[in-house]
């Protein structure tokens, strides 16, 4: 020790904290996790976690479904009322009341028909198909009193009810069948570390132990699973681009064959009312629909049912409920619940929906597709021949190993079993999934 240099100073009032850090003896504070500000919105996540998932061993799957409703109808051309007399009147079908390019049509010899309009009945006594999209038939009414068909029609088919004594047999109807395809896409994501950056101790603990690990790893781990969300909501079909061949997303299989309900909208203010709700119930009474739905919605809309909801029931009521699982299940992932009409909503705010909550940035220049939007989603559908369960959608994989819907391995010198000698980590991330919706009549799409 230097001679002049002493070996410790006066501080008069003791030693105080600045003099501690001036020495840099503070041991650094910190939390030992990072904190994630946007939280998980994962839709799929909670499907597969109530059963909605599936395994198949090749890209293309599919089903069969019954195409439109079990019994017929059809709608007439006239351009005007027809007043049609005891010995009957002939009609000419639109072009929309045929099938297979106008080749066919459901009208038989025998079948009652009734007028939607009017209820009086029919019977269909000739038929001719000679003209493809223009098939026509002769019918007499039932009763001998005066009647007229209003212009554009719907005639009813209402059975071979009046078949008469000896009669012969009525020609068959046979309800078309649709096949409908899907396939799974190959959804991937790559994570790089090099040797000094795997070396160097970060302070990041990672839960259930004292070891560390990497944030941007972690944040790979994330960004894969939100990208496998995006691509099973939103993906688009792909056909341009050679060895590509995607798979349709949730929202766009909705869109292209479920129904639309579009609420209205005052001035610049968008309102959802309580008639909103049951109008939705019909809709869903009309195409065949569950008595239980996941009606997830953008920030925007979700606002809007809840001013109408608080306004008509201010002593609350939204409760839990199960969302199509479990209690813990509609908390965790952010149900609640209102019953109406004898259908069960579980209302859920679904951010994904709204770009400033995912990118942080707002469209509002440009517009926003999903803004004020929601989706109606059956739970616990019935086929409507049989009354069997079934899923009204589900995520569907491809193994990537025996048992392994998801396949995670390691490349580099670095890695467990080394690959190369170049000393960095690889962390590679595979998974081949599509979406599986039936009979998407039942879906609803709610916009502005």
């Amino acid at each position: 020790m230097p001679i002049n240099q002493p070996s410790g100073v006066q501080l008069g009032t003791g030693v105080g904290r600045q003099f501690v850090s001036d020495l840099s003896l503070l041991k650094p504070q910190f939390y030992d996790k990072f904190v994630e500000k946007y939280g998980n919105q994962n839709y799929t996540q909670l499907l597969e976690m109530i059963g909605l998932k599936a395994v198949v061993p090749g890209r293309e799957f599919f089903h069969f479904e019954s195409y439109g409703k079990l019994h017929s109808s059809i709608k007439i051309t006239a351009a005007s009322t027809v007043s049609v007399t005891n010995s009957g009147v002939t009609v000419t079908l639109t072009a929309g009341s045929h099938y297979n390019s106008g080749a066919q049509s459901p009208v038989r010899v025998g079948e009652v028909v009734e007028a939607a309009s009017s209820g009086v009945q029919y019977k269909i006594t000739g038929v001719n198909k000679t003209t493809a999209g223009a098939h026509t038939a002769t019918i007499v009414p039932l009763k001998n009193a005066s009647s007229t068909l209003a212009a554009g029609e719907i005639l009813l088919f209402r059975g071979v009810t009046e078949a008469g004594e000896a009669s012969s047999a009525a020609d068959t109807i046979a309800n078309l069948t649709e096949k409908k395809i899907f396939t799974t896409t190959e959804i991937r994501e790559d994570y790089k570390i090099t040797d000094r950056a795997k070396i160097e101790e970060i302070y990041l603990n990672f839960e259930g132990g004292s070891f560390y690990t990497y944030k941007g790893l972690d944040e790979a781990v994330r960004r894969f699973m939100n990208n496998k969300e995006f691509k099973l909501i939103f993906g688009s079909d792909a056909d341009n681009i050679s060895g590509t061949v995607g798979a349709k997303g949730l929202i766009p299989q909705i869109e292209a064959g479920g129904q639309t309900y579009q609420y209205d909208i005052a001035g610049n203010t968008v309102g959802f009312g309580m008639e909103d709700f049951h109008n939705l119930v019909r809709q869903i009474d009309f195409n065949g629909g569950a008595q239980e739905y996941h009606f997830l919605m953008d920030s925007y809309l979700r606002t809007a049912v809840d001013d109408s909801l608080f306004a008509k029931y201010q002593n609350g009521a939204i409760v839990w409920a199960n969302a199509g699982g479990s209690q813990d299940l509609a908390v965790k992932y952010g149900f609640d619940s209102l019953k109406i009409d004898g259908v069960t909503f579980h209302l859920k705010k679904y951010l994904p929906f709204n770009s400033e909550a995912i990118y942080g940035q707002s469209l509002a220049s440009n517009g926003n597709k999903f803004d004020f939007y929601g989706a109606l989603i059956p739970m616990k559908e019935r086929d409507a021949q049989s009354g069997d369960k079934i899923p009204a959608v589900r995520i569907v994989s491809n193994e990537v190993e025996s048992g392994k819907e998801v396949k995670v391995w390691e490349t580099g010198a670095l890695a467990k079993v080394p690959t190369s000698d170049k000393m960095e980590l690889n962390v590679h991330h595979m998974a081949y999934c599509g979406l599986q919706v039936f009979a998407a009549n039942q879906f609803i799409v709610v916009k502005k």
